[in-house]
């Protein structure tokens, strides 16, 4: 019994080193820095005890990630606060002393540099949401090789061609439609919301919940039709890839004299093979999860101490500077969501892959 799960072990370590980790490895680190893992060794703890031994330590990680956020993120919140109660207390000294021009000259004083704070912090966000969609892209790019060489160890070759082939269209609609389109809707929905407070009539409001409503529509179109695809795909392709498995096995168990034991080979390489496939797959499922949960958690971070000044500065600050927190909040939560949305399709095509060839 202990020659044989030797045996089968040995079989999972040599399918397994059949795959290329090297350029994996390469760009964890270089996006991950030091909060990155060993890839290689995260499949081989999956097939051997059922676990992945790198997430033991995941709950401290990102609480250290979310203080980490938090306090690069203080002196934001601190000076936004500051103009916002400075800028109340001179316009209202300046309607009591000087008239209704005054105060409007000190609003727009103010105003303007609280769109320059705001709009520094929203640049940096901005930047955070495209650079993230652009390493997982990359990541994903150098990680699929790997997937689809496992899966055809049990599916063929023209399975996992089949499948690779939709993986890399689903990586370019990602990037023209999410990285292309939406990430600039984002941007440009933020900073009509902000122009639009400078003046007392609502002129852009409607063009902003029009670029808003867009972009929501688009990236939940991209995420169902890429699901859809997919779920297609998996329906048809591991079927047809099945019938030649049992095909095979069927003509080595009709081996004269050794059919048993070719088909018991043949059945043992098949399983070991997919344990191998799975194990590639849910540890680019986690590494995934790991390459856009930081910035996703610093995102959200900034956006709490959004809403948090938005709320602490309704009952004494300016109506207008109010509304542009709120817009802020909104494009935040738009980036949030298109990054989320582009790490999910990933995470789903893989789990679907995944679930449909076992």
């Amino acid at each position: 019994m202990s020659t044989y799960g030797s045996t089968e072990t040995g079989l999972y370590d040599s399918l397994m080193d059949e795959l290329s980790y090297d350029q994996i490895q390469q760009m964890l680190d270089q996006i991950m820095g030091e909060n990155s893992f060993s890839f290689s060794e995260m499949v081989r703890s999956l097939m051997h005890s059922g676990k992945a031994d790198t997430l033991d330590n995941i709950s401290t990680m990102m609480w250290e990630i979310a203080a980490s956020a938090f306090s690069q993120d203080r002196k934001l919140f601190v000076s936004i606060l500051a103009i916002a109660l400075v800028g109340a207390v001179f316009s209202n000294f300046s309607k009591i002393l000087q008239g209704r021009e005054v105060a409007k000259t000190a609003f727009y004083i103010v105003y303007m540099l609280f769109f320059v704070t705001l709009s520094s912090s929203f640049l940096q966000i901005a930047w955070l949401a495209g650079n993230t969609l652009e390493n997982l892209l990359t990541f994903v790019k150098v990680m699929i090789p790997a997937f689809f060489i496992s899966l055809s160890f049990t599916q063929g070759g023209v399975a996992a061609g089949a499948y690779y082939e939709f993986a890399l269209t689903m990586i370019m609609v990602v990037n023209w439609l999410l990285a292309g389109l939406a990430l600039p809707a984002i941007h440009l929905y933020f900073f009509l919301q902000v122009v639009n407070q400078l003046s007392e009539q609502d002129m852009f409001s409607k063009m902003a919940e029009l670029i808003r409503d867009g972009v929501r529509f688009g990236v939940k179109a991209v995420f169902g039709l890429m699901m859809g695809m997919n779920v297609i795909q998996g329906l048809i392709i591991p079927v047809s890839a099945e019938v030649k498995n049992m095909a095979v096995v069927r003509m080595g168990g009709a081996l004269p004299g050794v059919g048993g034991s070719v088909s018991s080979v043949l059945q043992t390489v098949l399983c070991a093979g997919k344990l191998v496939k799975n194990a590639v797959g849910v540890a680019g499922v986690i590494a995934v999860f790991f390459v856009c949960a930081v910035p996703l958690l610093q995102m959200v971070v900034s956006r709490i101490l959004l809403q948090l000044a938005a709320a602490v500065l309704q009952p004494v600050s300016d109506r207008r500077l109010i509304r542009g927190l709120g817009g802020a909040v909104k494009a935040v939560d738009l980036y949030i969501y298109t990054v989320g949305v582009g790490a999910l399709l990933f995470i789903s095509s893989i789990a679907v892959i995944s679930a449909f060839t076992t």
